[in-house]
């Protein structure tokens, strides 16, 4: 059997900041050239990552910032390198992450001239003044004009965000986003709470006493209510903060969950194969510089066996279908495996998790407070 992995590519360039983000993003659109360039090399010169001389992939996913700031002479290279160094014939999911005011008619059908055929579109509200409130480009209408042209000139796997917990949202002004979102033509829908990154505006103006920060009842409400309507409109959920019509998962994102191997290329980006993980320098001079001098621009961590584990019970209780237990004492021993349950026993008790075809799940009263129930399961040395 053939080991497929994912390639994920980093845009790093934005024309303007979200007010919440803290990735790494800039508008310095000047070095576009270069950087795609660099791209190119790094794909080239970084496939041994992937354990052989001509990996083969089973997704590709463009990442950032913004891909869809990139032209036809762009994606034309980038394919071109990615076609000459890499086995695509079992590829089967290739995404473009875009924001909605970059998707003009053109545009999208200068994009089905590639392999294309997942757009993942940065909606995050149908609500203007929550739109302005964390500096989106767009505009509701926008967003909207934007998937139904995505459907109409041939995008049938649609993907779009949005954003619960936002400064002054109620519970019924994110029901009606949700609302919208689901009369539009998209298959599968990711959903985040705002989180307050030190280093953005957001962050800045709740130090400054501008914003409230949402209380946590109300973030449960709004999770609640998300899985409720999504359900009620035949969205299953497969993963804490996605939902999907069956068959339109994310396979790319599925492929982290499952501890799949995936190389990253741009600034910023990480990588894994098992026995790896990799960080790429945040920096597009020193990524740049990096790349073209053959040095490391990146910072690498050997895994060792506890680190294994917690990545194991991290990734895969976060799906919906959980953690096999028999994958477990396979990967990790006896030891490990009784180790996770012993632990786990608390949250079994109180429903948070349970055992079910031996798998080790979350169960829904428990989805909101995940990071708490995960984090007495993780692995921590003496």
């Amino acid at each position: 059997m053939i080991d497929l992995s994912g390639l994920y590519i980093h845009i790093p360039f934005c024309k303007s900041k979200c007010f919440y983000c803290d990735f790494f993003s800039i508008p310095q659109l000047e070095r576009k050239n270069e950087l795609v360039q660099a791209l190119m090399l790094e794909i080239k010169t970084e496939r041994s990552f992937l354990g052989s001389e001509r990996p083969a992939l089973y997704t590709i996913y463009f990442g950032g910032g913004t891909p869809s700031l990139l032209n036809q002479e762009d994606l034309g290279n980038i394919f071109q390198t990615i076609r000459e160094n890499y086995d695509v014939s079992h590829c089967e999911e290739v995404t473009l992450e875009a924001n909605p005011d970059d998707l003009k008619p053109d545009y999208i059908r200068m994009l089905r001239n590639f392999p294309f055929n997942r757009i993942s579109i940065g909606v995050q509200s149908f609500q203007e003044d929550e739109l302005k409130l964390i500096n989106r480009r767009h505009s509701a209408f926008q967003a909207a004009e934007a998937i139904e042209n995505c459907h109409k000139l041939g995008f049938d796997n649609i993907s779009l965000d949005l954003m619960y917990g936002l400064p002054g949202q109620t519970i019924e002004r994110f029901a009606k986003s949700i609302e919208m979102a689901v009369k539009l033509p998209v298959k599968h829908i990711s959903s985040y709470a705002l989180s307050w990154e030190e280093g953005s505006v957001l962050y800045q103006k709740r130090e400054q006493g501008l914003l409230v920060q949402t209380e946590d009842e109300i973030l449960e409400a709004c999770y609640f209510k998300l899985i409720e309507k999504l359900r009620s409109r035949h969205f299953m959920q497969y993963e804490l903060s996605n939902f999907s019509i069956s068959g339109f998962e994310s396979k790319h994102n599925s492929s982290y969950w499952n501890g799949k191997s995936y190389l990253g290329v741009g600034p910023a980006a990480h990588s894994y194969n098992g026995e790896v993980r990799r960080m790429n320098v945040s920096s597009i001079e020193k990524y740049i510089q990096g790349i073209e001098d053959l040095n490391s621009c990146r910072e690498t961590e050997r895994l060792d066996a506890g680190t294994k584990y917690n990545d194991f019970i991290i990734t895969r209780l976060r799906t919906v279908k959980g953690l096999d237990l028999t994958e477990l004492f396979k990967l990790f021993g006896r030891k490990m495996q009784e180790y996770c349950l012993e632990n786990a026993d608390k949250s079994l008790k109180n429903g948070f998790l349970a055992i079910c075809d031996n798998h080790l799940t979350l169960q829904k009263k428990g989805y909101f407070i995940a990071d708490n129930i995960l984090s007495d399961l993780l692995w921590v040395e003496d």
